[in-house]
C-alpha cells in the first residue's frame, strides 16, 4: 500500500531519466536497480509482483517495498491501483514525500506503532499514580496538623487563662506589700513624733488599736472590690443597642432580649433561650429626648459563654445592619475602670510628648489583664 502524511515518502525504488530536449522524463520501468544485468539474465530472474505475480520488467509499472528493500517484495500500479499519471508523478518528483511497505513490513510497523503508544500510556498512569500518592500524602499531612492545631489552642487558651490568673494574684500580692510598707513607714513617724513631742504620745493600746483599725480597713476595701469583681465575671456591656420608647418596661425588655438573642445568634454563633441569660437591665436614667441610647447590661448564666463571646469580638467588624456599629466591653468596677483611665491618660501624656500629631487622631485602648494589661494606639480613619 502506499503510506500518506509525515511516515509515508515516496517509493525508494530507483529512477531511470531521459534526456529529450533538455527535460527529464519518468522511467516506464522502476526496475533500473537491475540494469542491463537484469535484460541479460533473461526474464526468469526477473522480480514479480506479490498480489498478481506479473513479472517487474521495464515495461510493468511497479513499486517495491521501503522497508525490507527485498527484490521478490515488489508490487505492479495496477493491483496498487495507481493511475499512470500518479505513478509518473511518484517516480519523477524527487521532493514527493511518500512510502509504500509490504504487507509484512506494514503489520511490523504498526506493531510498532501500538508497542510505543502502550508505553506512553503505561508511563502516563505509573506518573499519575505517583502524583495521586503523593496528595493522598499531604492530605494526611494536613489533617493531623489541624488535628494538632486544635489541641494547641485549646492549650493556649487554657495558658492564657492561668497567665491573667498569676497576674491578678500578683498585682494583689504588690499592692499589699506596698501598702504594709506605706503603714509601717506612717507608724514609724508616728512613733518619732510621740517621742519628740511627749504630750502628742498615746498608749500603746491606743496605738496597736489605730493600726489593726487601718489595716481592717484596707483588707475590708480589697475584699470587698474582689467580691464585686468576681459578681462582674459573667457580666458584659453593650453600646448602641437600639431602645424602644414605651412606658411598658416588659415591652422594653422583650425588645432588648430579642435583640440581643439576635445579634448572638448572627455575629458569634451562639442559639441561646431566655434562662441563658441571668439578667438584663440599662444602665443610666432613661431619657426619650436622648438620641443616644442607654448601655445594655447581660448577665450570663455561664461564664463560658461570656469568654467565647468576649474572645471573638473581631466578628463584629465584619457584622451588617442592623448589628454594624454594635460594640461590647467588659462589666468593669469603679476601681478598674479609674485605673484604666490613668493608664490612658498616661499613654496621651507619653504620646504629646515623643511626637506632634495630635492625640485627637488616635483611639487609646486598654488590652490585657492584670500585669499583662497595656495601651495600645490605633489611627482613626479619615
Amino acid at each position: 500500500m502506499v503510506r500518506g502524511k509525515c511516515q509515508a515518502t515516496k517509493n525508494s525504488v530507483t529512477k531511470k531519466s531521459v534526456s529529450t530536449a533538455g527535460k527529464h522524463a519518468p522511467s516506464a520501468s522502476p526496475a533500473v536497480s537491475l540494469g542491463k544485468a537484469r535484460s541479460a539474465k533473461g526474464a526468469s530472474t526477473l522480480p514479480s509482483c506479490s498480489a498478481c505475480g506479473t513479472l517487474i520488467g521495464d515495461e510493468v509499472k511497479a513499486l517495491q517495498c521501503d522497508r525490507c528493500v527485498d527484490e521478490e517484495k515488489w508490487k505492479c500500479s495496477e493491483c496498487l491501483n495507481l493511475t499512470s499519471e500518479m505513478y509518473d508523478h511518484l517516480v519523477s518528483d524527487p521532493n514527493c514525500s511518500l512510502r509504500w511497505f509490504c504487507t509484512s513490513c506494514d503489520k511490523a510497523v504498526m506493531e510498532t506503532k501500538s508497542g510505543n503508544n502502550s508505553d506512553s500510556q503505561s508511563d502516563k498512569i505509573d506518573r499519575l499514580v505517583s502524583l495521586v500518592e503523593k496528595l493522598l500524602d499531604k492530605l494526611v499531612g494536613v489533617e493531623t496538623q489541624l488535628s494538632n492545631k486544635c489541641d494547641v489552642d485549646v492549650i493556649a487558651q487554657l495558658d492564657s487563662r492561668l497567665k491573667a490568673l498569676e497576674g491578678r494574684t500578683l498585682q494583689q500580692e504588690q499592692e499589699i506589700a506596698s501598702k504594709m510598707l506605706s503603714l509601717e513607714n506612717k507608724i514609724t513617724t508616728e512613733r518619732e513624733e510621740k517621742v519628740q513631742w511627749p504630750s502628742l504620745i498615746r498608749s500603746d493600746k491606743d496605738d496597736n488599736s489605730a493600726l489593726h483599725k487601718t489595716v481592717q480597713e484596707e483588707v475590708n476595701r480589697k475584699l470587698e472590690h474582689d467580691k464585686d469583681v468576681e459578681r462582674r465575671r459573667k457580666n458584659i456591656v453593650i453600646y448602641k443597642v437600639p431602645e424602644v420608647s414605651t412606658d411598658y418596661v416588659s415591652d422594653r425588655n422583650a425588645s432588648d432580649l430579642a435583640f440581643v438573642t439576635k445579634l448572638l445568634d448572627t455575629v458569634f454563633g451562639l442559639q441561646l433561650d431566655q434562662q441563658s441569660f441571668s439578667r438584663m437591665f440599662r444602665l443610666g436614667k432613661r431619657d426619650d429626648s436622648s438620641a443616644t441610647p442607654r448601655p445594655l447590661l447581660v448577665e450570663f448564666s455561664n461564664l463560658d459563654t461570656k469568654e467565647h463571646v468576649m474572645s471573638n469580638l473581631r466578628n463584629l467588624r465584619e457584622a451588617n445592619p442592623p448589628f454594624k456599629g454594635i460594640s461590647l466591653a467588659h462589666d468593669l468596677t469603679p476601681w478598674q475602670r479609674a485605673d484604666i483611665k490613668k493608664l490612658v491618660e498616661q499613654a496621651k501624656r507619653d504620646h504629646s510628648n515623643a511626637s506632634s500629631e495630635s492625640v485627637e487622631n488616635y483611639i487609646f485602648r486598654v488590652v490585657g489583664q492584670g500585669a499583662s494589661k497595656r495601651v495600645i494606639k490605633v489611627q482613626r480613619q479619615r
